[in-house]
């Protein structure tokens, strides 16, 4: 055995892994993380960062681009998978293990990789042989999404690995400004499936957005049916990832801790008691609270009258109360992403993505994985 085999075997060990949920995606996810938690491997924040890239859900027609564009921008040695229901996440994965282990196949990829032009074909002069494929924007993954087709302030030419130059704007201020058009989604970590929001930035401020449902129109979550165990499950999958994009990790890992516990088929008692106890931990937590409290505040005549005077806040608490099946769910999700653009403006990307996670935009109502 050489080196680079016992190298390959020592990363195995803890591998880390991007997830990139697609079309009724839900299920598998969490039963991906569920693994992750088991191996006691890494959930990658972005694809330079991961070993295995990994898929749940069916792949809408057309979406196949975006992801070959975000599979690029995973370093070697590396693996791909696509796991559709939940029972497949563990031999999936343990494919993908094989598949890195297999150093001479891993070295044949990479070399086939060093000699393909790249993505979009162009003669960059002195910039060789840079990749622009993977230029890091705020620390942000934009879900590999091709913005070439965008308007850019009347530039009509392709950029580097399809990001726009920034053209003019004018700020609230009345200066003419930079203005940059980035989408965010829709495959970013502790983001709703298949919504892409179309931002347009001035620094870091969104100043305008529209909304795209690349896998089709939002529906009602879970919340809406009469299953009280998927109703408990996809509550605390928001909350743990409303309170992971907030820094409470600690709250978010026994928040998922007791979905995980649901999705086993734990007694429902049992598991309510349990979230009722980790609500009161988070309600006592006054850095979370002072960091969400206000923000995304929704006022009076908004149209979504379930969620009037309600901020980050005490969007994270109803998740909890849902959960506990104290509260009846939220508005249609359809709703809610029709506000998006007027809550979101004038505010910092971090914001965003805690107002956006505060939500329930479950692209369509699913129980997959939830046990009876």
């Amino acid at each position: 055995m050489g080196l680079s085999d016992v190298l390959a075997r020592a990363a195995v060990t803890r591998c880390h892994v991007f997830l990139a949920e697609a079309l009724d995606g839900e299920g598998p996810r969490m039963a991906v993380e569920r693994e992750l938690a088991r191996r006691g491997w890494v959930e990658a924040l972005s694809p330079v960062d991961a070993d295995i890239f990994c898929v749940c859900g069916d792949v809408p027609d057309g979406q196949a681009e975006a992801l070959d564009r975000l599979w690029d921008q995973l370093p070697g040695p590396r693996a791909r998978v696509n796991v559709e229901r939940p029972d497949d996440a563990g031999p999936r994965l343990d494919g993908c293990v094989a598949e890195l282990l297999d150093t001479a196949a891993q070295r044949r990829h990479e070399t086939d990789r060093m000699v393909q032009p790249d993505d979009a074909g162009m003669d960059h002069g002195d910039g060789g042989d840079m990749d622009h494929g993977q230029m890091d924007h705020g620390g942000m993954d934009h879900g590999g999404m091709d913005h070439s087709g965008m308007d850019h302030g009347g530039m009509d030419m392709p950029m580097p690995g399809g990001i726009p130059l920034a053209g003019e704007g004018t700020d609230r201020d009345g200066l003419n400004l930079d203005v940059l058009k980035v989408p965010l989604g829709p495959y970013l970590p502790y983001w709703p499936a298949g919504l892409v929001l179309h931002c347009e930035l001035q620094g870091d401020v969104v100043f305008g957005s529209t909304i795209d449902f690349p896998f089709g129109t939002p529906e009602s979550g879970p919340a809406s049916g009469p299953d009280e165990r998927a109703s408990l499950v996809h509550h605390l999958d928001l909350a743990e990832r409303l309170l992971r994009l907030a820094g409470a990790a600690a709250s978010g890992t026994r928040t998922r801790r007791i979905r995980d516990a649901a999705l086993d088929g734990a007694a429902l008692d049992q598991c309510r008691s349990k979230v009722q106890a980790e609500q009161a931990r988070v309600r006592k937590d006054w850095l979370l609270r002072r960091t969400l409290r206000g923000v995304g505040h929704i006022p009076s005549g908004s149209g979504l009258p379930a969620l009037e005077e309600t901020d980050v806040w005490a969007r994270l608490l109803g998740m909890f109360d849902a959960a506990a099946g104290s509260t009846a769910g939220t508005p249609p999700a359809g709703d809610l992403a029709n506000k998006l653009p007027d809550l979101v403006r004038g505010q910092e990307l971090a914001i965003v993505r805690l107002i956006v996670a505060s939500f329930d935009l479950t692209p369509a109502a699913r129980n997959a994985g939830v046990p009876g």
